[in-house]
């Protein structure tokens, strides 16, 4: 019966076959030939470690700078630990070769052979093979650790909620986000706004989906009390770091419950957030926030018109919905008129409104 046991590496020398006869021309060129071939795969065994760290870490880096796709993500970790398991199988094919010319070498001129076999795990032969296999398979095992978190942000979309997908949105671009929305002034943005707030005595005033806190941070420094809401925890952590001095009290509240806000407000500044309440959620986030404005109050509202993007939370919108639901709570509606959108994009317009509560 044939054994089962791998054949091992060949002997180096072959006591019963003669060396090769080096005045031999042929012979010659045949050697110094597979010297340069060995030379050249010990070069290359030398530069899989830096191959695979430039390979690694380049998808590496590609997953920390991919936010919000869980799955490419995944793709990038799989294809890293991929890639590393492949190398540890080319660098294994690799030795056996390298392996095979060093046996050929040595018959060829034992008396000019250097051997190297080294006597413990430490030395021997197969040392830095099995070392540089060792880092790749720690670089592998990482990646598929690191396919956990995608994984599970995967598994557990937020198909089943869909107030979420905005969330995960905004969480996953924050810190990217700062720089187009603190590029515009809010006065800019919320012409109205400012000019029906300015000079006035201070008002109590709640910014519901307050983003990276540009609106709330500009009413503070007119002197308002200011509360600023929003449901993603990472753009909170933007918005205290931008307005640091700012006197803006930070909630982490989203609606149509609002369960952290008490008492009524002067108003409330609800800017491009009603396109991330679910139909079904509106009216119930509608009675909350008449229940929040006080008499005499206002509630100026900016609506999105422009294409549904559900994969981040974003559904249609219009005004007679809101006129609508207004006139259910007895509060008088205004339109303050479209505006094109300031950051460029000819697909979407922004149409203000203003909802008061008479005194």
């Amino acid at each position: 019966m044939a054994s089962m046991t791998p054949n091992p590496e060949p002997p180096r020398t072959k006591p019963k076959e003669r060396p090769l006869a080096l005045d031999d021309a042929l012979a010659l060129a045949a050697y110094n030939q597979n010297s340069e071939n060995f030379r050249s795969l010990n070069t290359l065994m030398w530069q899989i470690p830096l191959i695979a760290m430039t390979l690694t870490g380049g998808l590496w880096f590609g997953v920390s700078k991919v936010e919000g796709m869980p799955g490419l993500r995944i793709a990038l970790l799989l294809l890293a630990g991929a890639c590393d398991l492949g190398l540890i199988v080319v660098l294994e094919r690799l030795r056996f070769i390298m392996g095979r010319y060093l046996a050929w070498l040595q018959f060829g001129n034992p008396a000019g052979f250097v051997d190297a076999i080294g006597t413990s795990r430490w030395t021997g032969d197969q040392t830095v093979k099995r070392t540089f296999q060792i880092m790749l398979a720690s670089a592998a095992l990482i990646s598929f650790l690191l396919l956990v978190g995608p994984m599970i942000q995967s598994a557990f979309s937020v198909k089943d909620d869909p107030r979420a997908a905005a969330i995960a949105w905004y969480d996953a671009h924050a810190a990217s986000l700062a720089d187009g929305y603190e590029g515009l002034s809010a006065e800019e943005t919320h012409p109205q706004l400012f000019a029906q707030v300015s000079g006035k005595l201070p008002l109590r005033i709640l910014d519901i989906g307050a983003g990276t806190g540009r609106d709330a941070a500009a009413l503070a420094a007119l002197g308002h009390d200011v509360t600023a809401v929003d449901p993603s925890a990472k753009m909170l952590r933007v918005a205290k770091a931008l307005h640091a001095n700012s006197e803006v009290a930070w909630v982490n509240d989203a609606l149509p419950d609002l369960s952290r806000e008490t008492g009524q407000n002067d108003i409330i500044l609800l800017s491009a957030v009603w396109m991330h309440v679910p139909p079904a959620d509106r009216v119930q986030a509608f009675d909350r926030l008449a229940e929040l404005l006080a008499p005499g109050g206002s509630l100026y509202i900016t609506l999105r018109l422009g294409p549904a993007e559900p994969a981040r939370g974003v559904w249609s919108v219009d005004t007679e919905e809101i006129r609508t639901l207004a006139a259910a709570h007895r509060l008088q509606f205004k339109d303050l008129g479209r505006r094109p959108d300031l950051m460029g994009r000819n697909e979407v317009n922004w149409q203000a409104l203003l909802v008061t509560r008479p005194k």
